[in-house]
């Protein structure tokens, strides 16, 4: 079986899809606020700042210092470990870049007229039409500023997604039928390798979250490129001094997920005297 991203705008009905999704299929469904309390949880990252750099854009992501590459990590990691035991909707505008790579990832993209999610914003949040309106529009940018700072792509380029359902005609139970129907085909089965892929994107951010999270090296952190390949990790770049590099593998090889650590590549530059 799959793992099904959903991303959508504020109050374009991503939620009840996962949630009839999850109901059809038997699937478990997660959202952004599970991922941000396993986060917390896992790596010890604050759950409100890590909550507040998923609301807002780059600004509140620089005010509550909460640094890109260490997000990411973070981020990518704990999707991977929670959607590894398969047959997972998760609903959050980023799910499928988080899972970039991973072959049985349905990515659905899911869009409403801002119409009816003005309406929507007006019955759930007690707002004018006018305050709605404004309301929609500031989460629709600052989704797109955060994706844009985040990943360098725009959260609407279709090219990022295997279907984009319109719920202008079609109702949430008919797109959840589709998707239904589309699970089921060939290209989404569960593979071997699939797996192994997953574990090796999921092992490669986790060996990055560590590194950021070590207070000794997250300064350099950044300089480091991680890959992972059946349980062995590959580092590469170059690090401000022998010693740094020591930690860095010192930090790997005390992880009880890597079995293996290459480093053919990282170096400690020599620093002046």
């Amino acid at each position: 079986m799959a793992i099904i991203t959903i991303s959508r705008g504020t109050l374009s009905g991503g939620a009840r899809l996962a949630g009839c999704l999850g109901h059809g299929l038997g699937y478990a469904v997660i959202s952004r606020e599970d991922l941000v309390e396993h986060a917390s949880r896992w790596y010890g990252v604050e759950e409100e700042n890590l909550l507040r750099g998923l609301e807002r854009g780059p600004a509140l992501l620089e005010r509550f210092r909460i640094d890109r590459q260490i997000y990411l990590a973070v981020a990518r990691a704990t999707l991977c470990r929670l959607v590894r035991r398969d047959n997972v909707v998760y609903h959050g505008h980023a799910g499928h870049l988080l899972l970039d790579g991973v072959p049985h990832v349905l990515r659905l993209r899911i869009i409403a007229p801002f119409g009816s999610r003005v309406r929507e914003a007006m019955r759930e949040r007690g707002l004018s039409e006018g305050e709605a309106e404004v309301f929609i529009r500031r989460q629709d940018e600052e989704r797109i500023s955060w994706t844009r700072f985040l990943y360098g792509v725009d959260w609407g380029d279709p090219v990022l997604y295997d279907l984009t359902a319109n719920l202008e005609k079609l109702t949430v139970e008919a797109i959840c039928n589709l998707t239904a129907a589309l699970v089921e085909r060939p290209e989404l089965t569960t593979t071997p390798e699939g797996l192994q892929r997953l574990d090796d994107v999921f092992l490669a951010a986790h060996v990055h979250a560590r590194l950021y999270l070590n207070p000794k090296i997250a300064a350099a952190a950044g300089k480091i490129r991680v890959s992972a390949d059946a349980g062995t990790v590959h580092l590469s770049g170059i690090l401000p001094g022998e010693a740094l590099l020591e930690e860095v593998l010192d930090t790997c090889r005390g992880l009880p997920e890597v079995q293996r650590v290459e480093s053919d590549w990282l170096a400690g530059s020599i620093q002046p005297t």
